[in-house]
Parts: C-alpha cells; structure tokens; sequence
C-alpha cells in the first residue's frame, strides 16, 4: 500500500465527541431529512430519489424531498468505506480509512500573489500551470486541489481548461468542480487518454468530481447534473457542504453541524441511488459568517470545531471525508496567516480528517500566495511528524545503546546516530541556526522571501510524471473541441467570441 502525502494517526488525536453524542448528531441530521427535507431542483434526481423511497412533493418548479431514516443508512451501508485516491503515477496513490490524514491546497482562488511582482492581481491559466506543478513536487501534498481560476479563459471552458493544466502539470490524483455535464464528459475523455482507455480510468479513477450542496439544504440543476454525469462515468463524487453559521447556517455550531451532515447526507443518498457501492467523500467548508462585518471568516477556530465534527461523523459512518483548512482571512503571508494555519489545520489532523484542504490560501480564499504554500507545506510536514506520536518498544528504547554508551558518554558520533538522523523533523525555510548564522546564510531574507525563492527553484527544475505517448495530443484535441463548443453555444446566444 502506497502512503502518498498522509500519516496514520496512531499517536496523538483528539477526541471531540462521545459516542452518545455522535449518535445524536446522526438522529438529528436524519430527522431533518426525514421531516425537513431538501428542496430538489432536478427533475430527473427527484425522481430516482422517489423511485428510491423518498417522499418527493412539488414546491414551485422544484421538489421537497423527504428522505427516511431507513433509506439513509441503506445508503450508508453500500457506499465504500475506504477509498483509494489513485494518481497518474502509482507512488503518488492516496489511500483514504479511518486515521490517514493528508494535505492539499484551497481552491478555487481567483487572484494570486505574483511570484515575481509581489502584487495580487486575477489568476491566469499560466498560474494553473505554474501551480500544479509545484503541487506534484511537493511530497507533504497528498492530491493535486482545483486550487485556482483559470481567468483569461471564458466561463463555460474554465473548468476543462483547468483539468487541462492539472493533467498536464501534475501525477497525483486530482479533485475538481466539473461545473455541468458536457464538461464532466469531456474531463472524463481527457482522465481515460491518460489512463489509456475508460476501462483502466474505471480501474484506477484519477479524479474527483466535487459536487456543492447550496446551503440551507438545495440540491441544485448542478449539483444533481454533475454528480449523476460523474457516477455513471465511474469516477469519484464528493459531496461538499458550506453553511456559514448565522447566515446559511443556524448560528450555533451544533446546529450548523447537524445540518452540514443533513445535506451530505442527502448527497450520499441520491449518490447511492444512482450508482450502489460508489465512492463518496464527504467534504466541509462550514464555517461561521462574522455576524460584524457579514463576511465569512476562515481563519476562526469554529472553522475548525465544524470541521472536526464532521471528520469525526465520518468515521463515525466509515467513510472518507475532506474538509477545509488553513486559508486565512489576512491578505499577506504573515503572521496572521501562520498562526490561522497551525491553528486550524493542527486540531483537524488530530481528528483525523483523510483530506485537509487549506495550504496556500489568503484572503478567506480569494488568493493563492506561493510563499504562504511553502511556509504551510514545512508546517504540514511538522503536523506528520507530530501526530505519528513516539513508538515505545525495544528497538526505539535502545536500551543496550544507553548501556553502551553509559554515563558522561556522547552519542553525537555513534553510528545509531548518523543512521537515524533522517528520522528528526527537518528546517528548510524555517530556521533553527544561531544568529549569526542565520545572518550569514539569509542574508537579510525574511522567511517570505525565502519561501518565494524556494517555490521559484522548485519550478525550475521541477518535470512531472510524464504522460503516455499520445495522451498529450488527445487531451489537447479534446480541449480544442470543448471550446469549439462554447464558442458556437455563445454565438447561438448572442455573445462575442471573446465573452466571459
């Protein structure tokens, strides 16, 4: 089994709920299924739901579904309890159960800090590009994020655009919003050019589709379009939920939790319906709205309480989750934005969250900063390394080498020593020298600038894994045909070549 980016957290973990606790979250989020309901935009996943058990009644255009309790965990019970995220490249496989935690980046961020400039301005498909590539290079990373927008490119292309970029620029699994169901079927072409045919992107899906629950509790056209494109073409889903406490969201974190849980539920439910036995994640960006200003807050601990919550839920029903954590609501990559980091993506780890999405991110999300990745990657690897926990056995104790070396006695030179150096956490921008050796070597360089300096060398001598021959002109011809797609669609609406 390949380990990819994670840690077993079989060392230090928190614990947040107990289990009475845990099951009454669950009856809580199944009683609002039950009696609540969700509103369902789709004609077409109403009905499957209907067809399925649900009691579906017409609101308006849409559907109020009511899903009984029986029906969510017949759900349950089919959906795979542990999932592989495989990548393009073999050793970069992600393999998700209860106690592996990974990192990725935010996404999808429309603005970036210039990584020559250092002024924030809108993102092109140059920065995809860019970006991904440095993702593949980064070991503490675990999957290749949808991290930013593809801007100079017209919105009904911008998701294949930048699968394109992340298919050619990186080797890890890739989880992406596929927007609607021409895009999900032309990602899927361009997932199986990779793979050499839909039967070995069936065997070894390489990506994701992230498919968004718009809060509180609609499945929206979307939504249902994407995640039925994706299952029948035998890819992942992950149901992602976003309720904003005291805005889409009860302003209680227990209520936000609850109803976070009610609208994956629903998700994995009409998942479920459509293809049984397929793999779900569940995903939370739930956070609170600062009821001060009206804006979404990230960088606030209850970013982390829900999300906690949630990866405990998960392991609680044995299935995978992936949930934000450690973008900061600062618009520089400084102090604010390290402490935010550590202090929400730590207490996520320690849960146990599979996927913990975060690195790189400003701005409550809005803007990618290298420098802010390379400063959060050096800190994920130090989360690894703390939540592994110390092993107590024979071997780690060395009992006969502190005999050996005895009282008054040095290890420094020992060969236990030299052959179990590279077992200690590591400084690469962060520093652990002396003074003046610190002046020597940065030479007047805070941590920032080296962390840009370091993401700029990695891009420079960074090749990711290659694709198969052929590959690279069919992903290309796919993509060449998609536009021709929306170039006409947009013509047949009135809309000039180059609109966005």
């Amino acid at each position: 089994m390949n380990r990819n980016g994670l840690t077993s957290a079989i060392g230090m973990g928190l614990n947040l709920f107990s289990q009475d606790e845990l099951e009454t979250i669950h009856h809580g989020a199944c009683h609002i299924l039950k009696h609540t309901g969700v509103l369902v935009e789709s004609q077409e996943a109403a009905e499957r739901l209907s067809s399925a058990g649900a009691n579906v009644v017409k609101k308006g255009s849409n559907r109020l579904v009511k899903i009984p309790e029986w029906l969510v965990m017949e759900s349950l019970s089919s959906v795979a309890k542990s999932v592989t995220y495989y990548g393009r490249d073999p050793e970069k496989d992600f393999f998700m159960e209860k106690g592996h935690v990974g990192f990725g980046t935010f996404g999808e961020q429309v603005n970036v800090i210039d990584l020559d400039t250092r002024q924030c301005r809108n993102t092109l498909k140059e920065d995809c590009n860019s970006i991904y590539s440095l993702i593949d290079a980064l070991d503490g990373l675990a999957w290749c994020q949808r991290t930013v927008c593809p801007g100079d490119q017209r919105a009904g292309s911008q998701a294949v655009h930048n699968f394109h970029s992340m298919i050619t620029h990186n080797s890890k699994h890739m989880t992406i919003g596929m927007v609607d169901k021409r895009s999900v079927e032309t990602i899927v072409k361009m997932a199986a050019a990779a793979m050499g045919g839909m039967d070995q992107l069936r065997e070894r899906p390489i990506c994701t589709c992230s498919c968004c629950v718009t809060s509180p509790l609609t499945l929206v056209s979307q939504f249902c379009e994407t995640l039925i494109a994706a299952l029948e073409a035998g890819i992942n889903v992950d149901i992602m939920a976003m309720a904003l406490s005291g805005g889409t969201g009860p302003v209680t974190l227990a209520g936000t939790i609850v109803q976070t849980l009610a609208e994956q539920l629903s998700g994995l439910v009409l998942a479920q319906v459509v293809r049984k036995g397929a793999n779900v994640t569940f995903g939370s960006c739930s956070t609170i709205m600062d009821l001060k200003t009206g804006l979404t807050s990230v960088g606030a601990p209850e970013w982390s309480l829900v999300g906690s919550a949630i990866a405990k839920m998960t392991q609680f029903y044995g299935i995978p989750c992936r949930i934000g954590a450690g973008v900061s609501d600062s618009k520089a990559p400084d102090a604010q934005a390290g402490y935010e980091f550590t202090l929400n993506a730590l207490p996520m780890a320690l849960a146990g969250a599979n996927m913990i999405f975060g690195a790189g991110g400003l701005e409550t999300g809005l803007t990618f900063d290298y420098a802010k990745l390379i400063m959060d990657h050096e800190c994920i690897t130090n989360i690894h390394k703390l939540i592994s926990g110390v092993i107590v056995d024979h071997d780690s104790m060395v009992l006969d080498l502190i005999h050996e070396i005895g009282p008054g006695g040095s290890y420094l030179i020992h060969d236990h020593t030299f052959r179990h150096t590279r077992s200690q956490s590591q400084a690469v921008v962060f520093d652990r020298k002396t003074r003046t050796q610190w002046n020597q070597s940065t030479k007047g360089r805070d941590i920032v600038e080296r962390a840009y300096e370091k993401a700029k060398t990695i891009l420079k001598n960074h090749t990711p894994f290659a694709l198969r021959p052929g590959a690279k002109e069919t992903i290309n011809d796919l993509l060449e045909e998609f536009e021709a797609g929306v170039t006409k669609e947009n013509q047949g609406h009135g809309f000039s070549n180059g609109s966005h």
